[in-house]
């Protein structure tokens, strides 16, 4: 029971198990204190004034909401939140037998994606952060942008996508992230709801965006393929069919387009959560 006589809840936990239901491991998570220089506070043992929260212990924690779990080569990439907040951590474990080899510090959450065998795109938004960081099979991190978004990485790893700013009006774009920590602008994006984006072997992206579908190919370039008088606050998947159909969920609706978009790109991440398998595990070399 807790100090308020609720039941306790249980302890998170990360597991592993074969196709016939058993467990090959099971993993407790402690998420441990929390704290983040943009969460402010204030109160007598401020002086009332407004400073940083000191760190605290969260009472429950959830799964996080995008992309809580990636398998991608010889690693695991499992995301925990505090349930009162928004801060959390990722929690990078070793596929095979359950260690835990790092995590990141506390942070937002954000959007994720694999970036490569073993490799991750962790995003996060609020609070000051707009940022995605690249992390390594031994969960160093390798790579910082200052952007957040739904990205994509496709067979040669670049990695792209719509930007997915927490404010209106917004400034998002379509950005490129450039491997020096820099970033590449495609065009302005307008309006707030985005779906989840998909990506051709052309290298072009394709994505609903305040009522319309659109589209930037390998150079930057948009392209509106259809618009619609729609204020649906859409948040719903984009997939990439065969034969160039492109399928979208708008609110309790599933609207089919034809397009010359080509087939899905091969590549460890190349649209996200829109896969229809969900996650693609991606192999390394020594890694099946």
């Amino acid at each position: 029971m807790s100090e308020h006589g609720q039941p306790a809840s249980p302890s998170p936990r990360v597991a592993r198990y074969t196709w016939d239901g058993d467990c090959l491991w099971s993993t407790p998570i402690a998420l441990g204190a929390l704290s983040h220089p943009g969460v402010l506070g204030m109160g007598a043992d401020t002086g009332w004034e407004v400073r940083p929260l000191r760190p605290w212990v969260p009472e429950e924690v959830d799964v996080d909401h995008w992309e809580p779990l990636l398998v991608s080569g010889d690693r695991v990439a499992a995301s925990f939140t505090d349930a009162r907040g928004a801060l959390g951590r990722t929690f990078f474990l070793d596929l095979a037998g359950g260690a835990i080899v790092s995590a990141t510090s506390p942070a937002p959450t954000g959007r994720k994606a694999i970036a490569g065998p073993g490799e991750f795109l962790i995003g996060s938004q609020g609070y000051g952060e707009f940022t995605t960081r690249r992390y390594d099979r031994d969960g160093s991190e390798t790579d910082r942008w200052a952007s957040h978004g739904a990205m994509l990485v496709n067979g040669r790893g670049t990695v792209c996508g719509p930007e997915l700013e927490n404010c209106l009006p917004s400034t998002s774009r379509f950005r490129q992230l450039a491997p020096d920590n820099t970033l590449v602008d495609g065009p302005p994006l307008t309006g707030y709801y985005t779906s989840c984006p998909s990506m051709d072997q052309a290298g072009t992206t394709v994505f609903w965006r305040n009522g319309r579908l659109l589209a930037v190919d390998a150079d930057l370039t948009p392209h509106e393929l259809f618009a619609m008088d729609d204020s649906r606050n859409v948040l719903g998947r984009t997939l990439l069919m065969d034969d160039g159909r492109v399928v979208t969920s708008l609110g309790s609706e599933v609207v089919a387009f034809r397009t010359q978009l080509g087939p899905l790109a091969e590549g460890p991440w190349p649209c996200g959560d829109a896969n229809l398998p969900g996650n693609p595990v991606v192999s390394g070399p020594g890694h099946p």
